[in-house]
């Protein structure tokens, strides 16, 4: 009886695990994509770019962003010596 317990509960701390893992990354993408949104004008001025081209920017940074998540998320595992 036991067992069927700890086993339960070792995937619900999995789960959460990993949805705080998701939320972590959610907000630091979130948060890195409002840094950069304030640095724009200053870096639209120093390159000279239209707004079409600093939309553009910060485009192709969140979609970095977004691509990258995955690649690192798959490394957690084997940094963190988990099954």
């Amino acid at each position: 009886m036991t067992s069927a317990v700890d086993e339960r509960g070792a995937e619900a701390s999995r789960k959460f695990r990993v949805l705080l893992t998701a939320s972590l990354v959610s907000s630091l993408i979130v948060f890195g994509s409002n840094i950069v949104a304030v640095s724009l004008p200053s870096i639209g001025r120093s390159l000279e770019a239209s707004f079409a081209d600093v939309q553009w920017m910060i485009s192709a940074y969140v979609l970095i962003l977004i691509g990258e998540a995955p690649m690192r998320a798959r490394r957690l595992p084997q940094r963190f010596h988990v099954n």
